[in-house]
């Protein structure tokens, strides 16, 4: 790990062997094998070291009191050393720390975003479902809605053609009333003229003109020879007698458009 790599001495600039070490043989003069090296190098000072040995009895209060001052002198560097060693490797905790925080953040965004995306994604999708199921009954309601308007219109068109068909049929009746008096006094004038036999040759030739008027107003309009039955819709003409009603498309008193036809029965 990169904070186990930062805590080796060699990493924070200090010696291989050891911060003790580095100052026990900064203070005492000590190398890599443990030999006091001033002394190898100096023989004048490990001689004065040695004349020194000898006159230790004379001078021990002096050499106890010079103890006492290298002790406190490596005790203080030891202590300055050792804060500073603890400084140091606080530092580099807390960087790594620091690192470790917004490593971890930055991972915890990233999951976020995906989660955000995929959850994102989801959310169009069921709201595309949505608008496509609202789409699909708006269009049924419009459907439902225009087929209630022709059949409104449907009604309201048979509600005018039975309207109409009452009108017609009143008007048939008035129609039929006024033909069925027509006949009746045709044929009460046919009795006249036979119970008027002596009458004079002009008379009787009067009546025969007005009997083939009358039979010629009720005769058939397309072969003249039978009687008009028939009464076209919606003129209302009688005009055409059963055979001849099947090969007409109008009228043919007024020539308008034959929409139906209606059978009367004379008496």
């Amino acid at each position: 790990m990169a904070v186990q790599a930062q805590l080796y001495p060699e990493n924070l600039g200090l010696p291989m062997f050891g911060s003790q070490d580095w100052l026990m043989s900064s203070v005492l003069g000590i190398d890599d094998d443990g030999v006091y090296f001033n002394l190898q190098e100096h023989p004048q000072q490990h001689q004065r070291f040695q004349s020194l040995g000898l006159d230790s009895n004379r001078g021990a209060s002096c050499s106890s009191s010079s103890d006492q001052f290298l002790a406190m002198e490596f005790s203080q560097s030891l202590a300055a050393e050792l804060e500073k060693q603890r400084q140091e490797i606080d530092w580099v905790l807390q960087l790594q720390n620091e690192r470790l925080r917004t490593t971890l953040q930055e991972e915890t965004r990233q999951r976020v975003t995906i989660l955000l995306r995929k959850y994102e994604s989801i959310m169009m999708s069921l709201m595309r479902q949505k608008d496509e199921g609202l789409a699909i009954a708006t269009k049924k309601t419009m459907e439902l809605q225009e087929c209630v308007r022709r059949r409104e219109m449907e009604i309201q068109v048979w509600q005018r053609m039975a309207q109409e068909n009452e009108t017609t049929i009143k008007n048939l009746n008035t129609t039929l009333k006024q033909v069925s008096e027509r006949v009746s006094l045709s044929s009460n004038g046919a009795q006249d003229a036979e119970s008027f036999c002596d009458s004079s040759n002009g008379g009787g030739n009067d009546q025969e003109v007005k009997e083939k008027q009358s039979s010629r107003k009720m005769a058939c309009k397309l072969c003249n020879a039978r009687s008009s039955c028939i009464v076209f819709l919606p003129c209302r003409h009688l005009c055409s007698c059963k055979s001849c009603e099947a090969f007409l498309g109008f009228c043919p008193v007024c020539e308008s458009v034959k929409k139906a036809s209606l059978e009367v029965l004379l008496a």
